[in-house]
């Protein structure tokens, strides 16, 4: 994967919050951790390809970066990401990714400026830190399971060998960084989607289907609105 890095530290305009205070706390079957928002309103899905020899280590690299969002602890300054201490064997229990997946999708995330790793520590963990979380009020939100560490089923499912799971996985992306109503409730302009993920708009619709097979999402009817508009309800990743 030669893509033109990303450098999600690099100075920006400050965004406004990406969610409401009442979406983070809503939904007493989960818990939300932070996403970094700001690469992917600025295009970064693009650079996750679905071409042959690329599509294998996109997927892992979207299912690493969401077990590394969901694996987020606490930290006691805002402004620093916490450290995300995991090895190679609790990353494949969550993931269900193998030991080449992960080391190939840790590379392509390295590669893109998402993350920074301390490098190997005793007991075969790695000390992994999402970057892009500055300021605050710029991060997104993943609801999930609350149950810290469990196995993520969903990500279980979406295997590394078909291209339909790496659009799924940046639909998923996108509609969290998107931010959601108080009810949990995401819009989408397929329109916009394609431009940020480089799926065509068959394929965007197709991954709102397949998230709703995973437990991922639900359609909220919308009859006042044309085709190109979505409306979808994120469940908890689990």
């Amino acid at each position: 994967m030669h893509p033109e890095p990303l450098h999600p530290n690099q100075a920006r305009p400050s965004r406004p919050a990406t969610v409401p205070p009442e979406a983070a706390a809503r939904a007493p079957e989960g818990r939300t951790s932070r996403l970094p928002a700001d690469w992917i309103h600025d295009g970064g899905l693009r650079a996750f390809r679905a071409d042959a020899g690329h599509v294998g280590r996109s997927i892992a690299a979207l299912k690493l970066y969401l077990t590394l969002v969901v694996s987020q602890g606490a930290t006691s300054n805002p402004a620093e990401p916490a450290p995300i201490v995991l090895s190679y064997e609790r990353i494949a229990a969550l993931s269900g990714l193998s030991d080449p997946l992960i080391c190939a999708g840790k590379k392509a995330l390295l590669d893109q400026g998402l993350v920074t790793t301390d490098g190997a520590r005793p007991g075969g963990t790695i000390v992994y830190r999402l970057t892009g979380l500055y300021p605050a009020a710029a991060g997104a939100r993943v609801l999930h399971a609350s149950q810290a560490g469990s196995r993520i089923a969903a990500l279980h499912g979406l295997t590394c060998r078909k291209a339909p799971n790496l659009a799924a996985l940046k639909t998923y992306l996108l509609l969290s960084a998107q931010g959601s109503d108080p009810d949990g409730v995401a819009s989408l302009d397929v329109d916009a989607a394609s431009d940020l993920t480089t799926l065509s708009h068959v394929k965007i619709v197709a991954a709102l289907a397949a998230l709703q097979d995973l437990g991922l999402a639900e359609a909220v009817p919308s009859p006042a609105r044309g085709p190109d508009q979505r409306r979808v309800r994120l469940l908890p990743l689990r």
